[in-house]
Formats: C-alpha cells, sequence, structure tokens
C-alpha cells in the first residue's frame, strides 16, 4: 500500500499536532507481524491505526482492536475485515480492552504514557516501534528498572527515518514479553528517587545502609533500589 497515495487519495493530510508519521517500510511492517508470532486466536491491539496498511496485514492472521481517534481514517478501516474498530483516545480504554498481543507505532509525545498503560494491562507479547530516543531510555534509568519487573526486553535498532511517511527520525522496535502487571508504588517510588538523581543516596534514604550510602541516587543498581523501596514499604 502506497501510503503518500492513500493520503492524497482521501484528502488527508498527516496531523503535525498528533504526530503523525505512517509507517511505510513492507520489510519492518512485516518484521513486526512475524515478531509477534500471531495465531489465528490471538487478538492484537493496534493503537494508532491510521490508514490501516500495517492493521490490514494484522488482520490476516488474527482478529485486530484497532484504536483510531482521527475520525478521517475510520472509512479506510471500516473496509477491512476481521476487526474492531474505536474511534478514542487509546489512554482512555486500553485498560478496558482484552487482548493478547500489542502492534503499534507510537508517536514519541506519548510513549511513555502509552507504556505505563500498557504495563498496567494484561497481555502476551508487545511489538512497538519508538522513535531511537525513547528505546535509549528503556536501556538505562528509571524506566529500564521499572520494565525488569515487567516484562523481558529486546530493542532492535535499524528503523531510519524514511521508514515512514511524512519523512520520521530514527527509531527502534522494541519486544516485550510480559511478565508481571506494573507496581504502581514502585514506580511512584523510582520517580520521588529520580527527581533527586545527583544526590547521595543517604541525603534521600536515611535509612540506607553503608554500602550505597555515599552513592548517588542515578549510580544506584536496580537491586539496591529495589532493596531501599522494600524498606521504604515496610517502614
Amino acid at each position: 500500500m502506497n501510503v503518500k497515495q492513500v493520503l492524497a487519495e482521501n484528502d488527508i493530510a498527516p496531523s503535525k499536532h498528533q504526530g503523525q508519521h505512517f509507517l511505510q517500510d513492507e520489510e519492518i511492517i512485516e518484521y513486526e507481524i512475524k515478531l509477534a508470532k500471531l495465531e489465528e486466536n490471538d487478538i492484537v491491539l493496534e493503537i494508532g491505526a491510521g490508514i490501516g496498511n500495517v492493521t490490514e496485514k494484522i488482520a490476516k492472521k488474527s482478529k485486530v482492536i484497532a484504536v483510531e481517534r482521527d475520525r478521517r481514517f475510520l472509512p479506510l478501516l471500516q473496509r477491512i475485515e476481521n476487526i474492531e474498530i474505536i474511534n478514542a483516545d487509546a489512554l482512555r480504554v486500553i485498560k478496558k480492552l482484552n487482548f493478547n498481543k500489542v502492534i503499534s507505532n507510537i508517536p514519541y509525545a506519548i510513549s511513555q504514557s502509552l507504556l505505563l498503560a500498557l504495563l498496567k494491562t494484561e497481555w502476551q507479547v508487545a511489538v512497538l516501534v519508538v522513535q531511537r530516543e525513547f528505546a535509549k531510555k528503556l536501556k538505562n534509568g528509571k524506566l529500564a528498572i521499572l520494565l525488569e519487573d515487567c516484562a523481558d526486553i529486546k530493542i532492535i535498532d535499524g528503523v531510519s527515518a524514511d521508514a515512514f511517511y511524512p519523512r520520521g527520525v530514527a527509531s527502534s522496535i522494541v519486544v516485550l514479553k510480559q511478565k508481571a502487571l506494573m507496581d504502581d508504588k514502585f514506580w511512584g517510588f523510582l520517580n520521588r528517587a529520580y527527581r533527586s538523581r545527583n544526590r547521595d543516596a543517604k541525603n534521600v534514604f536515611p535509612a540506607c545502609g553503608e554500602a550505597v550510602a555515599k552513592k548517588k541516587v542515578h549510580q544506584l543498581t536496580s537491586k539496591e533500589l529495589k532493596s531501599l523501596y522494600q524498606t521504604v514499604k515496610t517502614a
């Protein structure tokens, strides 16, 4: 499907405000689907279905719940079989939906919010295309520590800016296999801790042991932070 042509034929201009950059590289799309290991009885959530070029390929293998808040794309999506279309903001409806896999290309502006919403919901596998800048946050820092408890993660770089129309930015494929639901209180603890990321641990966590007292908060390992969290939680 030629993304530029479909948009032109339907008189749709991509919205900069909504960060609309549509994945057009067929090889990347096929690779996303391969990574998800789709089966006939899977129910796949696609956030931001757009013109349906990815949706159509998923729907040939599994049922799709296509969430799209831009009404301009609904007539295009309605032509596709084996899908349920939800015209809504994904952040408002994710927790109400039942699905076991996710395939989505996520705008940078809402990447963290959508990831956190997904981590609070049960599923098996998620394959997400995100900006490389966001993917780096999943390797180090508070998001990486949170993810250790929730999912096994694999990050695959190599999605070029030209893979999108309009041209986007260099991106990565993130593959998540869920292990557990997100602990909201642990996430809150990490946020509070990282607000003081350059302070000594002893000044942020008075009850911390001597082994970590002189470390900066951002130097603490995930194991050390989890231990501190347990201490704070039971205090």
